[in-house]
């Protein structure tokens, strides 16, 4: 047998011998449509391939969760099962250790799993179909199993297909696994007479005086296409197995299948599993269908036993498919290489899928944007993340504010009419002290309306009416509606259009754990992909929207003298942050929920102000921050950066360069407003107090040291957190747009000198990294709140060192690097560093770390090559290829992505599907000579946020709209390589989601470069079908205005 790998005409990307191929685990994608309930459902390229599924998070499995590396060994005996009795001998398809003659294959698609196996002896073809079943009230997955007979010769069959252990609803996977021998006795299967057993506990497992009951419940149900009627049930695997507790054989197969159908079943006591029985005269095909899932009720799944039949599992199979290929319509693009177009589709895929899909509720002037399908990260690689997708309509779920960030990034520009909503959010999300929470939650809504929109309701309008007194989501208004039998006299949806028109929409977020120094730093490219689509609005986003609110949060950075510390001889920063206990007891905080700024120092109204200001706050305490020498930002929330496997670092004084590049993009931004807008600003006193103290400092700088620079400016932010402790006092204080220029250049000037001495220490690369070590220090006897004393210390001087490269900071600066021939100098250095992986030909994380102590982090224990240490962390450098574009190294761009992006990579090398994004890949470093260049970690990384804005600026350029004389201008920049036109010289794509762009290139030229082809013509298509050709490069009102509105169906340009 010989692994091999495909990409067909069907769009499916086949793996040939799949269970002899490199092992890998991905997943379906959970989306069950905006009216379907969604379930998780991970899969490994082994066995049967469907390796757990549930409902929420792992501890509601249905199918037990294990980790990938468990997972590969598992699978065969605890997952999916198919045993086939042909003239007395029992098979099993799919087995590793079939005596049978066989050939097997996987085909992935978006939303879809197959697996195929020829049997040469039986001669017959089993394929078996995974999907999530879409758009019905209960979540479920669908297994559907189809026999072809390969022979002219009618075969007697007998078939047992299933899954031996089925857990039941009220388990955790951790108390399961755990403890499954006592929970066992909780176990029960009810339903049994109507062939849907439904697994439950009887009651809660807890060691308590409260003892609950168990509401909703796992259920199986089976058919085939030789009966209308629901197959009787098998889920007393004894049964089927009889004392071969190893699963490995049917050993109490010795009857035929009626016979085993009349044994008796017991479901106390055991762990339960799912089996369907069939026997049939197999002419040409058969089929047999199970459909796994939880429903609330009993009675909510009887009622579902008249729909299951093969044509309606046909037809929820299409609606699977046709469903996620709605959503990467969106982005649907069309070159001479089609691996790379479907990647592009995918990579939004799973881009949605942990920044959520972008769509307006409400009406008229009054819709609000809401993202569905998102939750945070988690599956059999990432097995560390407790993820959770939300089992309701509208399914939306938690992520981490960095993971959500940056995958909503492109949001406006496919989805125009959002606006500025990400922008509002993540900034609103700001502290006072420039941090931020970790968690980001799925909005909430809080109805505002009158009695109007009840005339609607026909029957259970109090049930309604109750919900609505409380914060409530989409989903939970839909699932209500269902769940009460209400009656409407419009559509449901357009029920729920009308509530959230009159509703007011809440942000959501909890502290989580730590700060990062780096979290804040995406906003700016949320600032920038709003302006890239609306530049006109520039003076009222800036300005003129005062609905801005800042996070308040009870956990607070301690001052340097609290967490200063002596361990063992050496000073160390630990205990940067503590729970501010008389704060969250003044005014009641809970930890775990959203809570807002608030005027009169925490009892008064929400502070709210516009982004320009909340731009100076932010930019005003991380400038503060940077370290003793003026380079990298310092990480005294306890946490680092994007690599937050260098956790160690802000015990070591450690501080980020990377981070200083993206407040210099901040500051930059701020006197671009300054300079050209004419304005009177209004800032809370205690902000002002801070601004002016570091404007003193300023002054002084060229006449102090850097350390005393350091030191001054920490006391003035010491001093400005101490007043905002519990809040603003709500004054404010007026400054000009003048002003605030002029001591926002003096700040830029000295973050521009730290970039330069940081370039001299990486001796022609920017370091990403710094460490600082006390060389000078007093120990003090500090007084805690609580009247202890401890011991803490006083640095008097720090000497510092520069960590080995890593691409994080080259990516950072590069990207905003103006001068082309330094950007290339900059180029050449990484390359020609041990950052280049020159057999992978990629780009990795870092040069080697081995002289490094364990200190600086987890990753200094990690292998070489693989997670964060050295490998090829897919997310940064594609960050690195993005960078790349927007410096304009198009030519060494388009040569690195022949080795670096996914679909131009070997499958058989990289060890998946290459239409799906790995979150690292391990480079040549790692002891392991088999897994060089070999991808782990499937799909859900912010590599898919990067690739999109590679994709979008190769199609559409950089800020293709622009006012002129008040204008609206539209002039597309497309920087597209001549080998992507396919045999009719033409490039199409989507723009903003709905409009067709296709490139005529008769001549077949570079679309940038010195021999560029260039914009002779454009035409224009509007939704009616009217066309319009401008003779012009420049696309001018009102067609640009229509363009962006979606009001035009496709424009062709003619470059050369």
């Amino acid at each position: 047998m010989t692994v091999k790998y495909n990409f067909n005409e069907k769009k499916q990307f086949i793996v040939e011998d799949y269970d002899e191929a490199k092992t890998f685990a991905s997943f379906l994608p959970g989306i069950a449509g905006m009216d379907g309930i969604p379930m998780w459902c991970f899969y490994v390229n082994r066995g049967q391939c469907m390796g757990s599924f549930g409902v929420k998070d792992k501890d509601n499995s249905i199918m037990e969760f294990f980790p990938a590396n468990t997972m590969y060994k598992n699978i065969e005996i605890q997952g999916f099962r198919t045993f086939i009795k042909h003239e007395g001998s029992v098979h099993e398809i799919f087995s590793s250790v079939s005596k049978d003659s066989y050939t097997r294959k996987m085909i992935i698609e978006k939303n879809i799993l197959t697996i195929e196996e020829i049997n040469k002896t039986l001669k017959i073809k089993v394929t078996v179909k995974y999907f999530i079943m879409p758009r019905e009230n209960y979540a479920a997955m669908v297994r559907r199993v189809i026999i072809d007979n390969l022979e002219n010769v009618q075969k007697d069959i007998e078939i047992l297909d299933g899954m031996t252990q089925l857990l039941p609803f009220g388990v955790s996977n951790s108390d399961y696994q755990a403890m499954s021998n006592l929970n066992r006795a909780w176990f029960d299967v009810y339903n049994i007479e109507n062939d849907i057993p439904y697994y439950k506990l009887r009651s809660t497992t807890q060691d308590s005086a409260k003892v609950g009951s168990i509401n909703g419940g796992n259920f199986f149900a089976a058919f085939s296409s030789d009966s209308d009627d629901l197959l009787k049930p098998i889920y007393d695997m004894n049964v089927i197995f009889g004392d071969n507790t190893s699963l490995l054989y049917p050993k109490a197969w010795n009857s035929s299948v009626s016979e085993l159908l009349n044994r008796k079943q017991t479901a106390q006591n055991k762990t339960s599993g799912g089996f369907a029985a069939a026997s049939t005269k197999l002419n040409k095909s058969f089929q047999l269908c199970e459909i796994i899932g939880y429903a609330e009720s009993q009675d909510s799944v009887n009622v579902l036993k008249k729909e299951f039949n093969i044509s309606y599992i046909e037809s929820k199979e299409k609606e699977a498919r046709d469903l996620t290929e709605k959503l990467v319509k969106k982005i649907e693009t069309k070159t001479s290489k089609e691996i790379f177009d479907e990647y592009a589709g995918q990579c939004f895929l799973d881009n949605v899928l942990r920044g959520g899909f972008p769509i307006l509720l409400g009406e008229g002037d009054n819709k609000k944007a809401y993202h569905v399908y998102s939750r945070k990260h988690g599956d059999l690689e990432r097995e560390y993340n407790f993820f959770s997708v939300e089992p309701a309509y509208y399914s939306q779920g938690n992520g981490n504010f960095r993971d959500v960030n940056q995958n909503r990034r492109n949001d406006v520009f496919f989805e125009p009419q959002i606006k500025d909503f990400n922008v509002k959010q993540f900034m609103s999300l700001i502290q006072m002290d420039g941090y931020n929470p970790l968690s980001v939650k799925g909005c909430t809504f809080i109805y505002k309306g009158g009695e109007d929109v009840f005339k609607f309701v026909l029957k259970g309008k109090e049930k309604i009416q109750e919900l609505l007194k409380y914060g409530f989501t989409p989903g939970g208004i839909m699932m209500a509606l269902e769940r009460n039998k209400c009656q409407l006299s419009i559509s449901k949806h357009e029920f729920l259009n009308k509530i959230i028109a009159a509703s007011k929409q809440n942000y959501e977020a909890e502290f989580g754990e730590g700060y990062w120094c780096d979290h804040w730093t995406y906003n700016m490219d949320l600032i920038e992909s709003y302006l890239d689509i609306y530049p006109e609005r520039l003076y009222d986003f800036a300005f003129d929207d005062f609905s801005y609110k800042t996070f308040d949060s009870v956990i607070r950075v301690l001052p340097r003298q609290k967490r200063y510390v002596l361990e063992e001889g050496k000073v160390r920063q630990y205990c940067a942050i503590e729970l501010d206990k008389e704060k969250s007891d003044k005014f009641s905080i809970d930890i775990k929920t959203t809570n807002w700024l608030r005027i009169d120092y925490g009892s008064g109204e929400i502070y709210k102000t516009n982004l320009y200001s909340k731009l100076i706050i932010l930019a005003l305490n991380k400038f503060a921050t940077l370290d003793p020498y003026g380079m990298g930002i310092e990480m005294e929330g306890g946490k680092p950066g994007w690599n937050d496997a260098m956790n160690g670092l802000p015990a070591l004084f450690g501080s980020s360069l990377g981070e200083t590049a993206e407040l210099k993009r901040v500051v930059k931004f701020i006197l671009e407003l300054s300079e050209k807008f004419d304005e009177a600003v209004f800032l809370p006193e205690e902000v002002s107090e801070f601004l002016i103290s570091v404007d003193e400092i300023l002054k002084t700088e060229s006449s102090i040291t850097d350390f005393k620079y350091w030191d001054s400016a920490n006391d003035a932010k010491e001093a400005y957190r101490d007043k905002i402790r519990f809040g603003i006092s709500g004054k404010e204080n007026k400054f000009t747009t003048q002003d605030i220029y002029a001591i926002f250049i003096k700040i830029l000037k000295r973050i521009d000198r730290g970039l330069s001495k940081a370039l001299k220490y990486g001796n022609g690369i920017y370091p990403t990294y710094f460490t600082y070590e006390a060389v000078k220090y007093e120990q003090l006897r500090v007084k805690e709140e609580n009247g202890e004393t401890q011991e803490r210390v006083k640095v008097l001087e720090f000497e510092c060192s520069s960590v080995p490269y890593f691409l994080e900071s080259p990516a950072r600066i590069l990207k905003t690097t103006e001068d082309k021939e330094q950007a290339r100098k900059l180029y050449k250095a990484v390359k020609n560093s041990d950052i280049y992986d020159r057999k992978l030909k990629m780009y990795k994380t870092s040069v080697s770390l081995e002289n490094l102590p364990n200190e600086i982090g987890r990753l200094r224990a990690f292998t070489p090559g693989w997670l964060e240490r050295e490998s090829i962390f897919l997310h940064m450098e594609y960050k690195y290829l993005l960078a790349m574009l927007k410096a304009g190294l198009y030519d060494e761009f388009y040569k690195d992505i022949e080795t670096a992006l996914v679909p131009f990579m070997s499958p058989a090398v990289y060890g998946r599907s290459i239409l799906e994004n790995s979150s690292f890949i391990a480079s040549s470093v790692n002891p392991d000579e088999d897994v060089h260049g070999r991808g782990f970690v499937a799909r859900l990384s912010g590599s898919t946020a990067e690739f999109i804005s590679m994709w979008y600026m190769i199609f559409a350029g950089e800020r293709v709209f622009y006012c002129e004389n008040g204008e609206l201008k539209l002039q597309f920049k497309p920087k597209i390589k001549a080998d992507f036109f396919d045999e009719k010289d033409e490039v199409s794509f989507t723009f903003l989601g709905h409009t067709e762009i296709i490139y005529h290139n008769p001549k077949r030229l570079d679309t940038f470069g010195s021999n560029a082809a260039k914009i002779k013509n454009i035409k224009i298509i509007n939704d009616k079908g009217e066309v319009v050709q401008i003779d012009d490069r420049v696309i001018g009102e009102p067609y640009s205005q229509n363009i962006r509105n979606g009001k035009v169906k496709s424009i062709e340009i003619l470059i050369s």
